[in-house]
C-alpha cells in the first residue's frame, strides 16, 4: 500500500493494514528475519529504521515473540529482557512478555514523563 493511500484513505483502511502487518509478523517471519541477519557478512550495515519526531508515538508489541527460546548464553535461556538505552526513542512504547503477563516500557523525554507522572490514571500502572 502506498503512503498516499494511507493518508487519503479512511481510518478503517489504515487500521486494516496495521492488523494485516501484525498478523503477518509471526514466529516464522521473525525467525526468517533473524536468519537473514545471520547471513549478512557485515552486520554493521544493518540498522533499525525507527523514526519518531517526538510528537507521535510508536508501539512495539513483542509479548508473543518467543525470544527466550532463541538464545542461550550457556546458563540456559534468559529470564528477563531489558530495553537498551539506544532504543530510548521519545514516544516509543515496548510491550514485552513476562512469565505472568506483560511489561510495558515507556520512553519519554523527562519533561513529558513528569507530566505523565502527575496523571492519577497513569500512576496506577507505574511499578517503582
Amino acid at each position: 500500500m502506498l503512503v498516499s493511500q494511507l493518508i487519503d484513505g479512511s481510518p478503517s483502511s489504515a487500521a486494516l493494514q496495521v492488523r494485516k502487518a501484525i498478523k503477518d509478523m509471526n514466529d516464522s517471519r521473525i525467525r526468517s528475519i533473524i536468519d537473514w541477519v545471520e547471513q549478512q557478512p557485515d552486520k554493521s550495515l544493518i540498522s533499525a529504521s525507527v523514526v519518531c519526531n517526538g510528537e507521535d508515538f510508536g508501539i512495539a508489541n513483542w509479548s508473543k515473540f518467543q525470544k527466550h527460546n532463541l538464545i542461550d548464553f550457556g546458563d540456559g535461556p534468559p529470564i528477563k529482557q531489558r530495553c537498551m538505552p539506544e532504543y530510548a526513542i521519545d514516544g516509543l512504547y515496548m510491550i514485552l512478555g513476562v512469565e505472568n503477563g506483560v511489561e510495558v516500557y515507556v520512553s519519554l523525554q523527562t519533561e513529558k514523563l513528569k507530566i505523565m507522572e502527575q496523571d492519577p490514571e497513569f500512576k496506577k500502572f507505574i511499578v517503582p
